[in-house]
């Protein structure tokens, strides 16, 4: 069944993906054909949007809305991206607001049903309730390299660049996306000011403190770690400095702060090093090579606080355990063949962990399933022509993945329930 010409068996399929055909293989273009006549039966459902730029960071936001359009139930979530147009036009950090049907299956309107005779298929011949639509536009100077919203208050975003710059954005203060100019650059509320040179180095590395509220930490491809507490911030000066530095022999590729701690957060970097920082003190806590390569990704089980993932510039995604860094509890080879970009464990389903890389892939893995002849391969999305670059599980939808990569392309996903169905 299709809604738009491109709805199956309860799938919404929504889009087109990429808008850098041109530039991609006429081979990936073919597979990305082929997976996009197998989708139907690999989703339950799947939204492709076009970005006019690609876009390095995503994350959804924790609310949901609902709401009735046309005797339709949808459930509205928010998203936040950012483009990387490297100088080729003005850059900005996009909201949008991603519709779903409550229940798909109750949303189906027989009597709209038309028959395709060449696609030998159904198809709604009225237009979807479900198009994503963007909300809010802030234009942004340089690349947005990453954007994290604060979980404590999400209208406030922090945003780092490829200059070096990270800002702090209230975007209820700021004009939405019909008010917006196309090329004035709206004044961040914020300039967090580090005091020690970085050299305007790019910032990939940042991460809000989940126990305390408004404190943020950085790093950058210098090796440069701040920390910024937003509640010393004085609305006589804009700019704010860090309460604490720490220096870094290698570039700092990614960071997170423990779940369950105040002061407790993790580094790994372009040497393979894994470090955990306490902010009380001015040296690591621990520190162990853990990969020959790059370290780009690490994340941190929200169920087990023990339990940890990284992923490496070859491709390798490794779990640990840091009773005992001697040896990971499970390493998984060979299913991606370029390097990883994100690694999330799911929040809900904490042995399931989600991966992207540059071989624009998607998988997800459950380690409940790895052994020694299965790396627990639960789900490959292969919808992107070109590197992912960022991913993000839903708050309120358990397998509903977005995933943003350099095709252009933006891409809302959910696998299939007969991959799902068992987890509950």
């Amino acid at each position: 069944m299709s809604q738009n010409g491109e709805d199956v068996d309860g799938v919404v399929i929504e889009g087109e993906s990429g808008g850098t055909e041109d530039s991609i293989d006429v081979s990936v273009q073919n597979q990305y054909r082929v997976w996009k006549k197998n989708a139907p039966f690999l989703y339950d459902f799947l939204s492709t949007n076009s970005l006019l730029w690609p876009s390095l960071s995503l994350q959804f936001f924790p609310d949901v809305v609902s709401a009735t359009e046309n005797d339709e139930h949808i459930k509205l979530q928010r998203l936040v991206l950012g483009t990387f147009t490297l100088g080729q036009a003005v850059d900005n950090i996009s909201i949008y607001q991603l519709p779903t049907y409550a229940n798909l299956n109750k949303n189906i309107k027989i009597n709209k049903l038309d028959y395709n005779q060449e696609k030998q298929e159904f198809e709604l011949s009225s237009a979807s309730n479900t198009k994503i639509k963007l909300l809010q536009k802030i234009n942004h100077f340089g690349d947005v390299n990453k954007v994290r919203y604060m979980p404590q208050k999400p209208n406030i975003l922090a945003s780092a660049n490829n200059y070096g710059d990270l800002v702090i954005y209230e975007r209820t203060k700021l004009p939405s996306v019909s008010r917006s100019n196309e090329t004035e650059l709206p004044k961040p509320q914020i300039y967090l000011r580090p005091q020690s040179p970085t050299n305007n180095s790019d910032i990939f590395a940042l991460d809000w403190n989940l126990q305390s509220e408004a404190i943020l930490a950085s790093g950058d491809t210098n090796g440069h770690i701040n920390i910024y507490d937003l509640k010393k911030y004085s609305s006589k000066c804009n700019e704010l400095n860090e309460v604490k530095h720490i220096v870094n022999d290698l570039a700092i590729n990614d960071l997170e702060w423990f779940a369950g701690h105040d002061s407790l957060f993790t580094v790994v970097d372009e040497g393979g090093h894994y470090k955990i920082y306490d902010t009380r003190s001015d040296t690591f806590v621990t520190e162990r090579k853990l990969s020959e390569c790059g370290i780009n990704s690490i994340t941190l089980n929200p169920g087990l606080s023990t339990c940890f993932a990284t992923g490496d510039s070859t491709g390798v995604v490794s779990v640990w355990d840091i009773r005992n860094l001697d040896k990971c509890s499970y390493e998984i080879k060979n299913q991606h063949t370029d390097s990883i970009t994100q690694l999330k464990w799911h929040r809900k389903f904490h042995n399931v962990l989600g991966s992207s890389s540059t071989d624009a892939l998607v998988r997800l893995f459950d380690m409940n399933k790895h052994n020694e002849t299965n790396d627990g391969t639960i789900f490959v999305h292969r919808g992107h022509m070109l590197g992912v670059n960022d991913f993000d599980w839903s708050y309120h939808d358990d397998w509903l993945v977005a995933s943003v990569a350099d095709d252009n392309s933006l891409q809302v996903w959910k696998p299939a329930h007969n991959v799902t169905g068992g987890y509950k």
